[in-house]
């Protein structure tokens, strides 16, 4: 394969950006292979749908601390039996332990969120000013801390009676979404938390079951029709799963064989890799779309894409082992010439993708002298996954479905 010019070099680069912008779409000529999967009837998601979706969101950036040890660390009134008593109405209640953040987090609108869900609230922000309507973030992450003290100031009483009417309204620390950093409270000017059900920004968010918020991946955390759910229904308090996590709430056939990618822009995108035999997803029946891809992921479908290519020998990244799915990918790469690590001697490959990366990966791969033919052969090896980074541009993440769409865009127009 002939090497490429600058002119070549910069139609890459343009792809690549245009990719990971919002504004992004493929070009009207790459034909269509899993539209079919957007045409699908879909019916109002249930409360108790839209519980499960949280339940089983397996996010990215999150840990589950012993709760016994996480008890004694944190206590919430600083009676033994008491706080016992509270954490077993809780649980009786619906409540459920959440883990803790492992990621970095994000400052946005003077709060702190996940990376990922800190761009989803800017863009769910974005799409309710077009509409006329004005978003505010009443609350984001809550350590465990700051949970212990809404919880303390909310509290009535420590008779049972107290505690159950408490418990109606406020979680115990330990048991609160806030603290995954995936969960907010939105409000409206003009009004209180209670009143928010009754204002034109919910209604907004809530018409056409929650399709303005779901675009954006956000669902009801606690929505009306909820039974043992913890708290009475918060009209609200939303949680981000991201937009793929959704789709696999609904019981329809998923063309494609991912249950999370057919309200993906980049369905197209991922069901042609699929169909390549370049990926099998994040685990089972999942693509995990709207996660940040990893460097070793990227690195892995890059490599099956080319057709696997064997790799002379080793790479000298002390962070990459024979064991991984990934080493095969990191070694032929590094013997080309294509990645050098962050280090000499380190890969860094649960690191997040990000643009600047991306970009020079495919212009350096792309002008080797025997690059061989773009074609996935390879078989089912699952990718890794890794906690995301964030920035802007070059320097902000690249997700899986985003570095899908890179990747068909390189095959077809490169």
């Amino acid at each position: 394969m002939r090497r490429i010019g600058p002119v070549v070099a910069a139609s890459l680069a343009a792809a690549l950006l245009a990719a990971v912008l919002p504004a992004a779409a493929l070009p009207a000529a790459l034909p269509s292979v899993a539209g079919a999967e957007q045409e699908l009837p879909r019916e109002p998601l249930t409360a108790a749908a839209y519980l499960t979706i949280w339940d089983v969101a397996a996010l990215l950036g999150l840990a589950r601390p012993d709760p016994a040890l996480l008890d004694v660390w944190v206590a919430i009134t600083g009676d033994t039996e008491t706080d016992a008593r509270i954490r077993e109405m809780a649980e009786a209640r619906g409540y459920t332990r959440q883990p803790l953040v492992t990621a970095a987090l994000v400052a946005v609108d003077g709060r702190r969120l996940q990376a990922p869900a800190a761009e989803a609230w800017s863009a769910l922000k974005r799409a309710a000013r077009a509409d006329g309507i004005t978003l505010t973030l009443t609350s984001a992450y809550r350590d465990l801390r700051d949970q212990r003290q809404v919880f303390l100031d909310r509290l009535v009483g420590r008779s049972e009676a107290g505690i159950a009417a408490t418990l109606r309204f406020s979680a115990p620390p330990g048991f609160s979404r806030h603290q995954t950093g995936y969960t907010i409270d939105v409000g409206a000017p003009g009004t209180t938390r209670l009143g928010f059900a009754d204002t034109a920004a919910y209604a907004w968010l809530a018409a056409d079951d929650f399709a303005a918020s779901r675009a954006h991946g956000w669902i009801p955390s606690y929505p009306e029709g909820g039974e043992n759910m913890g708290p009475d229904p918060e009209a609200w308090e939303f949680a981000w799963v991201g937009v793929g996590r959704i789709g696999c709430a609904s019981p329809d056939d998923h063309p494609t064989g991912f249950c999370d990618v057919a309200e993906s822009a980049a369905v197209d995108d991922i069901a042609w890799l699929s169909d390549l035999g370049v990926t099998v997803g994040c685990r089972p029946g999942r693509f995990c779309p709207d996660d940040p891809i990893t460097r070793g992921e990227a690195a892995s479908l890059l490599w099956r894409l080319l057709g696997a290519p064997p790799a002379p020998g080793g790479s000298p990244f002390a962070d990459v082992f024979a064991t991984d799915p990934f080493s095969p990918a990191v070694d032929w790469l590094w013997a080309q010439g294509v990645v050098t690590g962050v280090t000499p001697d380190s890969f860094a490959p649960t690191r997040s993708l990000v643009a600047g990366d991306a970009l020079a990966l495919l212009v350096r791969l792309s002008t080797l002298d025997d690059l061989p033919e773009r074609h996935g052969l390879f078989g089912p090896l699952p990718d890794f996954s890794a906690p995301p980074t964030a920035g802007g541009e070059l320097g902000s993440f690249i997700s899986r479905a985003e570095f899908a769409s890179v990747l068909r865009r390189w095959v077809v127009e490169g």
